[in-house]
């Protein structure tokens, strides 16, 4: 359509002239007639405004699609981490099998490990120690919500009613901006590019009565990756705490052992 552009406006031009040159030889023959009032051109309806789950579905389009993440069943992930006021760079390992088993591992470069993940029932973390804390609350309930495998594309089951925000701009980008909190969990807002439909920050609300997020949780890089967008880089920044992490190799339908998405027992260390 771009090529023809050029050619329908020079034919609107050239037609208009024509019929100016026309009317000027019937005006010297004929006397004039009254000019009708004109009529305003009508205008375009304005769109629509995208409903929440509007939203979460094109976000699940440009990231490959329902068809192509169910293709996935399991994925494991390696990366580098690095925590402000911590010198060096550690690394992170994750581990995720279909349908919500999952574990990371972050190791420092100060030597400290922790670990946590869900074992298809509960959400558990494990500190440099060793000691193992089940969660519970609203962080069990988040933990077990976005444990499923497939919930980039889930988003709409994971967030049953999902409210529309509006347009804003954050981080630079201009952004529809969906608050949702899935059952029993912690309310946020979610922030999905207007230009592109990628989710690019999640502002994460554990005190629901403070205005304040308790967290911000950044993700880019997104990248092509077995028919699927995944982003390669992430970031949470919270009070006191600012964590920054980018996966190096991912590898989906590669074998992941039990014990490697098991709850560990605490150590006797």
């Amino acid at each position: 359509m771009k090529s023809m552009a050029p050619f329908l406006a020079a034919l609107l031009v050239s037609s208009g002239l024509f019929g100016v040159a026309v009317a000027s030889r019937a005006q010297q023959s004929q006397p004039p007639t009254p000019v009708p009032p004109s009529t305003p051109a009508p205008q375009p309806a304005s769109p629509a405004p995208l409903t929440a789950l509007q939203v979460f579905d094109h976000y699940s389009e440009v990231i490959g699609g329902r068809a192509a993440w169910e293709k996935l069943t399991s994925r494991v992930s390696r990366g580098t981490v690095r925590i402000e006021g911590i010198e060096g760079t550690g690394t992170m390992l994750v581990y995720e099998r279909a349908p919500n088993l999952e574990q990371s591992i972050m190791t420092l470069a100060n030597g400290y490990v922790f670990r946590d993940g869900f074992d298809g029932k509960v959400g558990w973390e494990q500190d440099a120690s060793g000691k193992v804390k089940v969660l519970d609350g609203p962080r069990a309930a988040d933990r077990r919500a976005l444990a499923d495998f497939y919930s980039e594309v889930d988003l709409a089951k994971i967030y049953p009613h999902p409210k529309m925000v509006g347009q804003k701009t954050a981080d630079g980008r201009l952004a529809y901006v969906v608050e949702a909190c899935a059952p029993g969990g912690s309310p946020r807002l979610l922030y999905f590019e207007a230009e592109t439909g990628l989710l690019f920050r999640t502002d994460l609300f554990e005190n629901p009565l403070s205005p304040t997020p308790t967290s911000i949780i950044r993700q880019d890089d997104y990248r092509d990756v077995d028919g699927i967008k995944y982003p390669f880089k992430g970031s949470i920044q919270g009070a006191g705490v600012n964590v920054q992490f980018r996966f190096t190799v991912l590898h989906h339908n590669v074998a992941v052992r039990d014990d490697e998405v098991a709850k560990p027992a605490t150590s006797s260390n």
